[in-house]
Formats: structure tokens, sequence, C-alpha cells
């Protein structure tokens, strides 16, 4: 009788145990140092066949090549900027984000196609003024047929400065003209498919309860290098890494339920022993809760430094493989922000919203996390 009793109290005592699940408050509380405000600084190269390099900083609303140059120091000046979220997975200065935080955000093969475009305007700009340049050498030439005269005496005379000035004009007209054509020509003999476009980007971070005024205070202060990205287009994610390789002591590292080097709390070691089993996989209207900074500097610049934010929602819809869905409520800003269950554990990181609406959201669900860090 007292053995059973013994082995009730133990196993109840498990099952209390087990249950590690905390209030949102107290998670924030313990796991909001562990997220950083991410700052993408880009722009791009791009190189004709002919070797001449081209600069931009993107597309504008109407899909042209944005803050267009040939001169590198104007197109720093007016280089593009992205935010998002990213957290720390180890004590290595690493952390997980989502691939379109830090890569660049406008694809090569838009920037080519606005780069082929632009050279069609060109040409068609060039061939636009060969013929103006054409008229007003006729309309030159008729004047000049007026400089010529039959005096008083019935003698034939010229009005030389007249004639001077219309051919010096004329000159610059043709001088003009065969420029376009250089510009034509040279247009012609492109090959679109030779253009090479060379995304340049700096990527740096912000830690929560910081301040931030310019880019240095990312770039500067924090620099970061992209360490992988996911080659799946299904897969959302990439890591990044501070420069000096060393996540700051007093940041909060984030941990993934499932991964291989997360050890069990001794609790669930010992209920192993005894065959009590937690289903870990995610239910619908299960509660998760994410930690990232929505809409950027916008909503996380505070008199306080930046704040990161904390939004909670349920499961709306099972992984599919490649993403889950929830109700967590995001604005941009919040990609790359960690998405953890009652546990405290990442159980997906947000990337994309469901168009039309803010309320619900997809992550890249817990196994493709697993997969992309075991890769």
């Amino acid at each position: 009788m007292i053995r059973s009793y013994f082995l009730l109290s133990l196993l109840t005592f498990l099952l209390t145990a087990c249950n590690t699940e905390k209030q949102p408050r107290e998670l924030f509380e313990q796991q909001q140092s562990g997220v950083c405000m991410v700052l993408n600084s880009y722009y791009y190269e791009i190189e004709l066949p002919n070797g001449t390099v081209w600069y931009c900083s993107g597309i504008d609303e109407d899909g042209d090549l944005a803050n267009f140059t040939l001169d590198r120091d104007e197109v720093l000046e007016h280089k593009a900027m992205a935010t998002g979220t990213a957290f720390f997975i180890d004590d290595k200065g690493t952390l997980m984000t989502n691939r379109h935080v830090v890569s660049p955000v406008v694809s090569n093969d838009v920037i080519k196609k606005a780069t082929s475009s632009l050279l069609k305007s060109l040409k068609e700009y060039a061939q636009y003024t060969q013929l103006e340049y054409a008229q007003q050498y006729e309309v030159l030439e008729e004047e000049k047929s007026k400089c010529y005269y039959i005096d008083y005496w019935g003698n034939y005379g010229i009005d030389r400065q007249r004639f001077y000035e219309i051919e010096t004009a004329q000159q610059r007209l043709a001088s003009d003209f065969n420029d376009a054509q250089i510009v034509v020509n040279e247009i012609t003999g492109i090959d679109a498919s030779r253009i090479k476009v060379r995304p340049i980007n700096e990527i740096g971070i912000a830690y929560n309860d910081t301040y931030v005024t310019k880019i240095e205070d990312f770039i500067g202060n924090n620099p970061c290098v992209v360490t992988k990205i996911s080659d799946s287009e299904d897969v959302d994610l990439a890591t990044i890494q501070l420069k000096n390789k060393e996540t700051p002591s007093d940041k909060y590292i984030f941990k993934i339920k499932g991964r291989d080097v997360i050890e069990k709390p001794f609790t669930e070691q010992v209920a192993d022993l005894f065959g009590v089993k937690k289903n870990d996989n995610l239910q619908v209207d299960q509660d998760l809760i994410m930690i990232g900074f929505n809409a950027g500097l916008i909503l996380g610049n505070t008199k306080q430094g930046i704040q990161a934010q904390m939004t909670s929602g349920k499961v709306s819809q099972l992984p599919d493989g490649s993403k889950v869905l929830y109700s967590i409520p995001t604005l941009q800003g919040s990609s790359g922000s960690p998405v953890i269950d009652r546990d405290g554990y990442v159980r997906a990181v947000n990337f994309a919203k469901l168009r039309g609406t803010d309320s619900f959201n997809f992550g890249i669900p817990e196994k493709q996390i697993i997969n992309f860090l075991n890769q």
C-alpha cells in the first residue's frame, strides 16, 4: 500500500514537474535580450559587357532603377536599408533570421530587367535626339541659303559672318549626331544576358534596450557576416554571425525544440525513465508567442532605446512541411522573429503574412529549422 502510494506520488510529481509552461510575461522578460534588430544596408553594381559600371539602390515604384548613377560615391549616399529581426542560437555570436532579411531585397533578374529597359530607353532617346539634330540641321541649311544676295548693281554677295555662324552650328549638330550614333551602336551591341549584377550589402545588429540613431550604430558597433543561406525556395532561413564570433554574456540564447545539442531538463530525463511522455507536436489552438521588432524602428525606437515587442496567438493550421500558420499579428520588421511555445522553445521562425490581413502569419516550422542547421 505504501509502495503504491509512493509510486502514485512520484508519478504525480513527474507529471507536474514536466509541465514547464510559463506565463508569456515571464518568457518575454527572460528571452527579450536574445532578440536583435537587423539592419541590411545595400546597393547594386551593374557591369555592362563593355566594362562600364552603373550603380543603383534598387527598384523604384515605376519598376525603374532607383537612384541610378555612374558615381559610386553618389550611390553610397543613397543606399537602401531594410530591417528585420534575428535571435541568438549559440554562444559564438550566431543568429538566426530570414533569408530575405539579409539577402538583397530585389533579385538580380529584376535588376537586369530594369537595366535592359533603361538601355532600351537610352537607345530610343538617342535615336530621337538624332532625328531632332537632323531636323535642326535642315533648318540651318535653309537659313544658309538666305546668306546669299544680289546687290543693287546685280552683283552676287554673301553674308560671311552669318554663313560662318550657321556652319559652326551645323558642325556641332553633326558631332552630336555622331555621338548619339555611337550610343545607339554601343547599346545595340550589348548582350543583355552578359550583364552582371553584384549586390553589395553590409549587415549589422542592434541589441534590445540600446540606442540607435544612425547606420553606424548597427554596422559600426555590431557588424555581422552572413554565414549560411537556405538554397531551398520554401525555406526562408539564414544565419548571420557577429564578426567577433562571441555572443555577449548577458544575451539569452534561444533553444530549439528537438535540436540535438539541446539537453533535456532533469525532470524530463527522469520522466523518460518512467515512460511519461509529453506530446511535442504542435497542436491546433496551441499558444504561441513571438518576440520581435514589428515595424522596425517606427515602433521599436523609444525613449528607453529600441524595444522588442511580444505578440501572441494560436496555431491556426498545422505545419505542412514548409510552413505553419498562426494567429499572431505582425508588421513588417518582424521577419526573422522567434516564435516560441509556452515552454520557451523555438517552434518556428516568422517569415510572411497572409496577404490582406495582419492577423494570420506564417512561420518556418521547427523541423525545417533543424534540417537547415544540420545541413
